[in-house]
């Protein structure tokens, strides 16, 4: 049994002794000392300490016992001058207890302190059948509840009325347990007593009615219960708000909003109302009616500044950047020091391609010495993205904790590559690889080292690397498509093929693999009807992808298809001005006898990647003048 800080209260251990007869007391005398001990315990409190735990009593809650069960409130004594108050306000008196009555009792505390609450309600409810008191129904009650045998509970609760009808908690538990049975109706009647008997203020009364309804009902019963409960003649502005969240959380927007409109009839000073419209206009697409509300009670709360957070981000959603942007600078001169905002306001900087503005900002945060590492990891983003590698290294060193550290380390590695040290950056990787204790984050690792192999043209060695990877997980459909791209470099087109088959094989809409095994089939074989099949699913599953409009031009070309090869080519080029695509479609108008276009196209793809191992190829072969 737990033990309780109760010291002056029952405590069944100390009471049940197997040896008792053996000590030299007798059966009679053992049953006199845990009667006279348990109508003690009656006299000052049974529930002030207990083996099966009060919900929402924590501190009364066994290890085993888990801890998502219904929570319903219940005062306990605590300490001994707690029992004393309790029993001096609630005097009762001594209850007789027969053998059968005793013995249901302590099975009960026994089989709760094991943790076997239905054995525990088995007993207790025996023993309320008997004991012609109150706290051992409402005990029963309490047990129940907790087990999630409701229909035990509403037993119980009957009970306990019966014995004690004026008792202040019954409405309380009946409405948690007519919530938790699914039955709203019938737990209205009982929220309104405890709100009738309720000294509380309109609030206070809301916030009790809103912390109940969370805990015990779903949003569909906790909506019924608001509407009845507002259908009152006097009305509780905070109730009707929360009739409103829970309208909109059903999405019954239009009811919701009334509900506003109504509160605010009421009380027109009541600015959360608009805010809280303006949430709903919101999650209903309406973003300007709603932007429109906010700034509405902004000029009437300029210093509010957490409306105005508020408005700002509603600004970044709906992708007015530079009206977002005025706002936090607002914030930002007025809380200098707030490193949420600072760096709201530098990342919207470093979107709206404000570089200069960007890093002033996160300098700043790094002064103030907050989001130290974050700040750090996005200095070393615009640097990188300016060709800065060295600089950027440097940055991203300093992104010691967080959760960007990783990216900072795996982008040190693939930096290093860049400068001239693809060995290093590799043995970076592979050490990150080994220090990662999630397999999506190997991945990711793996991944940059095949990168790294790639751009280094040492496709042998990502074929082994990606392959070492794989044992580790041979199901892997990420390790495997890139296995099957890098094993195509080195003319492994057995395992390419397998590789890509299985990928799909397990993901059948994957459009990248169906893509990539029907242009390699396409571009290394003649199994040209095969390829287009696989490209045609792809181009089903995303008909606007540049690189498989490509692919479909490209196969279509080698079916001897001209006139689909330049159309889905010119389509691929138009969406993508990519090095690739340059040389298939510069190489079918080439054929096509349209070379002055072609060579305009090729002139393009040289621009943008003049070292493309696709366009080069294709330009040494047809060589044109």
């Amino acid at each position: 049994m737990q033990k309780s800080n109760c010291e002056s209260s029952f405590n069944i251990s100390r009471l049940i002794m197997p040896q008792g007869r053996q000590s030299g007391l007798g059966e009679s005398g053992v049953v006199a000392a845990v009667q006279y001990s348990f109508v003690l315990a009656l006299y000052l409190g049974l529930t002030a300490c207990n083996s099966v735990p009060s919900p929402g009593d924590s501190k009364n809650t066994p290890a085993h016992a888990t801890t998502d069960k219904p929570v319903v409130s219940q005062k306990v004594a605590t300490s001994e001058d707690d029992v004393a108050s309790v029993a001096a306000k609630h005097p009762r008196k001594p209850v007789k207890l027969d053998g059968d009555s005793l013995f249901n009792l302590l099975a009960a505390e026994f089989a709760g302190n094991s943790g076997d609450i239905d054995t525990s309600l088995q007993y207790y409810r025996q023993a309320s059948q008997t004991i012609e008191d109150s706290r051992i129904a409402a005990r029963a009650a309490y047990i129940a509840l907790y087990g999630e045998n409701y229909k035990e509970a509403l037993e119980a609760l009957d009970r306990w009325r019966e014995l004690e009808p004026d008792s202040v908690e019954l409405p309380r538990m009946y409405a948690a347990t007519y919530l938790k049975l699914g039955q709203p109706e019938k737990a209205v009647p009982y929220i309104e007593s405890v709100l009738s008997h309720s000294q509380s203020t309109p609030t206070e009364k809301a916030m009790a009615v809103k912390q109940m309804l969370a805990k015990e009902a779903s949003i569909s019963d906790a909506y019924v219960v608001l509407q009845k409960l507002n259908e009152r003649e006097e009305k509780n502005k905070q109730l009707m708000i929360l009739q409103s969240r829970y309208a909109a959380q059903l999405k019954k927007y239009d009811e919701s909003l009334a509900l506003l409109d109504e509160v605010l009839q009421l009380d027109p000073s009541l600015h959360e109302v608009l805010i809280i419209k303006a949430r709903i206009l919101s999650s209903q697409g309406k973003n300007e009616e709603a932007a429109i509300l906010i700034k509405q009670v902004l000029e009437e709360l300029p210093d509010n500044s957490a409306l105005r957070l508020q408005y700002a981000r509603m600004l970044v959603e709906q992708r007015k950047l530079q009206a977002a942007i005025e706002q936090y600078q607002i914030l930002s001169e007025k809380l200098p020091d707030d490193g949420e905002i600072t760096l709201g306001l530098a990342l919207l900087y470093i979107e709206n391609k404000n570089l200069d503005e960007a890093v002033e900002a996160l300098e700043h945060l790094i002064e103030i010495d907050k989001k130290v590492s974050i700040a750090n990891y996005y200095l070393g983003r615009i640097v990188q993205n300016q060709g800065e590698e060295k600089q950027a290294i440097a940055y991203y060193l300093r992104v010691k904790t967080g959760d960007y550290k990783f990216d900072a380390q795996l982008r040190i590695g693939v930096l290093l590559s860049f400068l001239g040290k693809p060995d290093e950056g590799l043995l970076k990787l592979e050490a990150l690889a080994e220090q990662q204790t999630t397999w999506a984050l190997r991945v990711k690792v793996y991944l940059a080292q095949g990168e790294v192999l790639r751009e280094q043209h040492r496709y042998k060695e990502g074929v082994e690397m990606y392959s070492r990877a794989l044992q580790q997980n041979r199901e892997d459909t990420t390790l495997l498509y890139a296995r099957g791209l890098m094993a195509e470099k080195v003319d492994r087109l057995d395992m390419a093929e397998a590789d890509l088959l299985k990928v799909i094989s397990k993901e059948p809409d994957n459009a990248d693999a169906l893509n990539a095994l029907g242009y390699t089939l396409a571009d290394r074989t003649a199994r040209y009807k095969e390829a287009l099949k696989y490209i045609k699913r792809a181009a089903e599953l995303v008909p606007d992808d540049p690189a498989i409009l490509d692919s479909l031009g490209w196969v279509s070309y080698r079916l001897g298809k001209m006139d689909d090869a330049i159309k889905w080519l010119s389509i691929a080029f138009e969406k993508l001005e990519d090095a690739e695509i340059a040389a298939h479609y510069g190489e079918v108008l080439w054929q096509a006898n349209q070379k002055d276009k072609a060579r305009k196209i090729w002139k393009k793809g040289k621009a943008q990647n003049a070292e493309n191992p696709v366009l080069v190829e294709t330009l040494n072969r047809i060589n044109p003048q």
